[in-house]
């Protein structure tokens, strides 16, 4: 296939992009992307994922990502519509997944956004190289299943980074799609694995991915759980805790479930400032602790989408909600001011945006 060039320097690509402004305020807008310069590519977008932790940690102000107002979003999948002179390996046609968008403009008045990731938005010009560029989407992988690629990468490197091998007893905390990514990577590793989770859907999705049991649990129960693991360990305690949830008060219970010499992964975003835990608990365990951070980058994130081209991980079990991009603004609502359905993993089409 020929590759469709546009010259550096070129005006940018006009579509439109979900702009979010403090104090959980959506609206859409109409965008221009960068210049397609020489080593981009241009994109039009399928569908882009909706990372529900990272993205609402920065809304609200957990995590730092800059001044508002801004385009969240790192995850999508899109059709090649122009390259760049000096780029190889991508075509004009080609469906791809990518991780970033360089620059976005308001059309009309050329103010600037910020686009520390900008994925959701209808159009986008990256560089494809690079940790967080653009790759070719496999065959086997629907775009709108592609376009949530960051989770389960994110959980698969966890799972590498830790070292979980055959026959180890994993324990994941929090079942969003980060901890189902974990129960997937730990189950392809040969490991056997318990998930808590309060949501019942969250639970069954994890059965479906391999998780050998499931407990829910809540605030009250916490001790509860950590005698129910003790007691499907033959009261070792797991070798492995995934702490999935970022959340500070979970991370007691799950160091509380570790074996003696066993390891605690802290798999959630805590954001900024301090985390404070109980020493001599992991102290007297003698625990190694584990820090993963990003989704690996290229390499896990490929080999998350084999395992879903060939049917070791069936993520699409993980969306529960498709929506137009029209719909946006009040879907972002409702989970900014805690209105609407559970969510566990949503994904935006943006068919017909301009």
């Amino acid at each position: 296939m020929g590759r469709g060039v546009r010259v550096a320097g070129s005006e940018g690509l006009t579509g439109t992009a979900l702009v979010a402004e403090p104090d959980g305020v959506f609206r859409l807008a109409d965008v221009v992307t960068a210049p397609v310069g020489k080593d981009d590519i241009g994109v039009r977008a399928l569908w882009s994922g909706v990372s529900i932790g990272t993205e609402f940690s920065v809304l609200t102000g957990k995590l730092d990502w800059g001044s508002f107002p801004i385009v969240t979003g790192y995850q999508a999948t899109g059709v090649v519509e122009s390259v760049g002179a000096d780029v190889a390996g991508f075509s004009v046609g080609d469906t791809v997944y990518y991780r970033r968008n360089a620059a976005l403009q308001l059309r009309g008045t050329g103010t600037a956004l910020n686009c520390r990731s900008g994925t959701h938005a209808s159009v986008a010009v990256l560089d494809p190289s690079g940790d967080h560029g653009a790759e070719l989407l496999p065959e086997g992988v629907a775009p709108d299943t592609g376009s949530l690629v960051v989770m389960p990468a994110v959980g698969l490197y966890g799972v590498d980074l830790a070292a979980v091998g055959v026959g180890a007893t994993v324990v994941v905390i929090g079942l969003g799609m980060i901890g189902l990514g974990v129960v997937s990577g730990a189950v392809r590793r040969g490991a056997v694995v318990i998930g808590i989770d309060p949501r019942p859907e969250c639970r069954a999705i994890a059965t479906k991915f391999g998780a050998v049991a499931t407990l829910t649990t809540d605030d009250d129960r916490t001790n509860d759980r950590i005698a129910d693991v003790l007691g499907m360990t033959d009261g070792r305690g797991a070798d492995f805790v995934f702490e999935s949830t970022g959340r500070h008060e979970c991370v007691d219970a799950g160091i509380r479930m570790c074996r003696p010499f066993g390891c605690f992964v802290w798999q959630g975003n805590y954001g900024e400032g301090q985390v404070c835990f109980e020493f001599l608990e992991a102290h007297r365990r003698r625990l190694r602790m584990v820090f993963p951070c990003d989704d690996g980058y290229r390499p896990y994130r490929r080999a998350s989408l084999q395992a879903v081209a060939s049917g070791a991980m069936p993520w699409g079990e993980v969306i529960t909600q498709r929506i137009s991009y029209t719909e946006m603004p009040d879907f972002y609502g409702d989970i900014f001011h805690h209105r609407g359905p559970s969510v566990i993993g949503a994904v935006v089409n943006w068919e017909g945006a301009r």
